[in-house]
């Protein structure tokens, strides 16, 4: 699926695109896209996610984890993301 993410490092280094995602029975899998382009792969295995949170953004849900030192934010945009985020992310954490 796509759906864009947010990716803040604690340093200056934002990621705000993008990208193509599938959980597996472990992991989330994603790679982050600019246009046709695909920027880097990305595997973050459940175990290591921490702060998981759905909070409404401007209308709309935005799931957000901690993994790494930095913070994923993915943001609905389309019909059904945040559901499928939102039931996908909180099967495997807890």
């Amino acid at each position: 699926m796509f759906t864009y993410v947010q990716i803040i490092g604690s340093d200056t280094e934002t990621f705000k695109g993008y990208v193509d995602y599938r959980f597996d029975k472990d992991k989330l899998s994603m790679t982050l896209v600019r246009g046709c382009r695909l920027l880097k792969h990305i595997v973050i295995p459940f175990s290591e996610v921490t702060e998981l949170s759905v909070e409404n953004y401007f209308g709309t849900d935005c799931a957000s984890f901690f993994y790494g030192g930095k913070k994923y934010s993915f943001i609905n945009t389309g019909y059904g993301e945040a559901d499928y985020l939102k039931r996908h992310l909180l099967k495997v954490i807890h």
